[in-house]
């Protein structure tokens, strides 16, 4: 029978959803990251960085942590500028969202040791982005931690916008952002939002991974956690993503399609 792991990589690799959690939920962090390691040994697909999410306090019991942390895959990451326009792929029939972030993009090596968030500047940029959440699991986000975890992270995507200047950075309330879905405000807020600004995220994120013996590189990036909410959309919608003062960029949702394995890497067909 193939394990949790091997059913999530086949799954998005083929772009068909899952009627329930596939074998047995983990019902702690570690047996959630152990699945996400088997994960990252099983895909071909080359990372790229890693998203942050905080855990809700329903769950905190259980996983007992502030945030959780998954894998982003070079080829689900985007660049897109100021009045930009881009297609992102979502997988139909599972769950399927989007999220005004702010992403950071490393410089350089982050230390292979826990750091201050007021460290993070010094080897990284701050950017307006977005996050494509999907997953061929509908309920990814209802099971919790542990299924988001185990699958990715319920990472499908990155988007990184402009670059925010160094001077506008620390006071987060400032730095605003908003989602429309179909040319209708579906949220807004602001980086005060992730708590203790975006920096603490990828603060958190050094820590988690050198616990696991893993490091940020120079060229990773890091999506920090949302900002105006997790809006959920559907393929063929139309959003547009703004940050006032920084810039915006608009996206279709389109249907991932199946994947084929072309030498180390996987291929969209």
């Amino acid at each position: 029978m193939p394990s949790t792991a091997e059913e999530f990589v086949a799954a998005r690799r083929e772009a068909r959803a899952l009627a329930g959690f596939p074998g047995e939920l983990p019902a702690s962090l570690s047996a959630a990251y152990a699945v996400q390691e088997e994960v990252l040994r099983l895909t071909p697909r080359r990372l790229a960085g890693w998203k942050v999410a905080g855990i809700p306090p329903a769950f905190r019991e259980r996983y007992d942590a502030p945030r959780l942390v998954g894998p982003v895959f070079t080829d689900a990451v985007q660049d897109v500028a100021d009045g930009g326009s881009v297609d992102v792929f979502v997988y139909a029939g599972g769950f399927a969202a989007i999220e005004a972030e702010f992403v950071v993009r490393l410089t350089a090596d982050a230390p292979e040791r826990p750091v201050a968030a007021a460290d993070i500047p010094g080897f990284a940029t701050l950017h307006a982005g977005s996050e494509i959440a999907s997953s061929p699991l509908a309920s990814i986000n209802d099971l919790g931690p542990g299924a988001v975890i185990a699958d990715h992270g319920n990472n499908a995507g990155a988007l990184i916008g402009p670059a925010i200047p160094p001077g506008a950075t620390g006071d987060w309330e400032r730095l605003v952002s908003r989602t429309l879905i179909g040319g209708v405000l579906a949220g807004e807020g602001n980086a005060a939002r992730v708590a203790g600004g975006p920096y603490e995220s990828v603060a958190f994120l050094i820590a988690q991974l050198a616990s696991r013996g893993r490091s940020l590189k120079a060229g990773d990036i890091v999506l920090t956690g949302m900002t105006t909410g997790v809006h959920d959309v559907r393929v063929g919608e139309e959003a547009r993503i703004e940050f006032p003062g920084v810039g915006g960029f608009d996206l279709r949702v389109v249907a991932r399609e199946p994947q084929t394995i072309a030498g180390d890497q996987s291929v969209l067909v």
